[in-house]
């Protein structure tokens, strides 16, 4: 799994691209690359587009990421939630405090 960072607009958008998981065989460096790369950032998006399939890890590195922009401050925004991720998110009801979006152009302008 590759995390790839670019600005959008303000906001900086994290996307998870790769081999299409995030589990237990690579939440730790999922979470450690995406936490590198976000900084100081205050305002993130998360592109969940690459990523096919989450499992409880998966679960904990978005989780990690939503509180440790919350301590700070900061907004984290989920967009690009393929059907297998959105599924995970709502039967655990992360839907209900995670901001999501369709995609990053909306979450952008949110």
């Amino acid at each position: 799994m590759k995390v790839h960072a670019t600005r959008e607009g303000p906001a900086l958008r994290i996307a998870l691209r790769g081999c299409g998981a995030i589990d237990s065989v690579n939440a730790s460096a999922v979470k450690a690359e995406s936490l590198r790369l976000i900084g100081e950032a205050t305002d993130v998006i998360v592109d969940l587009s690459g990523v096919e399939f989450i499992d409880s890890a998966g679960v904990g590195v978005l989780v990690g990421l939503f509180k440790s922009l919350r301590m700070r401050g900061g907004r984290a925004r989920f967009c690009g939630l393929t059907p297998g991720v959105r599924a995970v998110i709502e039967i655990i009801r992360l839907d209900r405090i995670f901001e999501i979006d369709d995609d990053a152009a909306s979450a952008a302008s949110a």
